[in-house]
């Protein structure tokens, strides 16, 4: 058979020096499955270039402070997180090994992340060890004790997530304005649990925590308006309503007053709130609202209103028309309310108006 064939059927073996190389610096010489790290979404997922490929990589057993997510806001430490990651492998070729799993059910790679030689450290072992993410215990994996025993000593010196033994993580949120869930003892083994002016009584011991968790779901996916109805579909009811059809709670029990967002100015005709600007899809409206969330990527900006960009609207600049936008957008654009001129659109399913230049967006006064 002619050598040229040969040489295609068989792989080539691994190179002398580079298996070397791969042993001295602790890396497994079969993780030989190579990238280039082109975008880091948040603390524990990257996006590495393989070949033409660009591939969404989530790092196997850990988690980090979420930076973008439609269910929650951003968390404490998130973006440390993110550009402590950054500081380790964005723009580096790694090497990759697979676990258990070769994907998850969003479709990303599960791996661990190796720097190249000489350097050699595990990506996901060094963002735990630097308090920067946890152990991740829902499923099993190889390296767990490994990365047990990183948390912990990250823990004792107080790194990252853990600063104050924990404390710090728990001012952060109570400044953020987070919205608390009360849970309150009724008679019986029955519970209530509140949030934002919604109620759900008769709550058993062991529903509690599922409960709990759906409706501050709710409240985070939701704008003020929406939250209601979302929550009244779940089975909740406003505290107004819920009092009076109660009967038969403990003598003198109440309830502590919550008070609903206060109403917002009408908007004048023609100009869109930013919670119903996803219902206008294919026309061009005039949309209005406080941009809360900024986020430059590698090919654009997103700019939002709420922290749910899968149901409500995002303005989107690509990135080769940022340069037309003021020189740091997202410290000019955060926080301010803005009126914003476009056409809505859908990309892959999500609300959005593409602007192509600042005239299209001002900051109302």
């Amino acid at each position: 058979m002619p050598r040229s064939r040969q040489r295609h059927l068989f792989p080539a073996p691994l190179p002398r020096i580079a298996l070397f190389l791969c042993l001295l610096a602790g890396v497994p010489a079969l993780a030989q499955e190579r990238g280039k790290v082109v975008e880091i979404v948040d603390g524990d997922t990257v996006r590495v270039q393989d070949g033409r490929e660009i591939r969404t990589v989530r790092l196997i057993g850990i988690d980090a402070p979420e930076r973008s997510h439609p269910s929650r806001t951003k968390e404490f430490q998130a973006d440390e997180a993110a550009v402590f990651l950054a500081s380790l492998c964005d723009g580096k070729t790694v090497l990759m090994e697979r676990g258990d799993e070769d994907t998850d059910r969003y479709g990303r790679l599960l791996r661990y992340l190796f720097l190249p030689p000489p350097d050699g450290r595990l990506v996901n072992r060094e963002m735990v060890l630097h308090g920067y993410a946890r152990t991740y215990r829902r499923f099993p994996f190889s390296r767990e004790a490994e990365f047990i025993e990183a948390e912990e000593q990250a823990r004792r010196e107080g790194k990252g997530i853990w600063r104050e033994g924990g404390m710090a993580e728990v001012r952060w949120v109570r400044e953020k304005g987070t919205p608390a869930v009360e849970i309150l003892p009724l008679t019986g083994e029955n519970f209530a649990v509140v949030c934002g002016g919604m109620v759900k009584s008769g709550v058993v011991r062991n529903d509690l925590g599922k409960v709990t968790q759906e409706i501050f779901r709710l409240r985070a996916e939701n704008s003020d308006s929406d939250f209601e109805r979302a929550a009244r579909e779940a089975g909740f009811l406003p505290i107004a309503v819920a009092g009076a059809r109660s009967a038969g709670g403990p003598e003198g029990s109440s309830s502590p007053p919550v008070s609903s967002p206060p109403a917002s100015s009408p908007l004048p005709q023609g100009v869109v709130s930013w919670e119903e600007a996803h219902r206008h899809v294919g026309r061009e409206i005039t949309v209005e609202g406080t941009l809360v969330r900024i986020y430059r990527g590698k090919k654009a900006l997103f700019m939002n209103f709420h922290p749910n960009w899968k149901k409500y609207i995002t303005v989107v600049v690509l990135g080769k028309d940022i340069r037309r936008f003021p020189s740091d957008p997202e410290t000019f654009y955060k926080g301010k309310t803005v009126r914003v001129v476009g056409k809505v659109t859908l990309y892959n399913g999500r609300p959005e108006i593409l602007i192509r230049s600042p005239d299209a967006i001002t900051i109302m006064e």
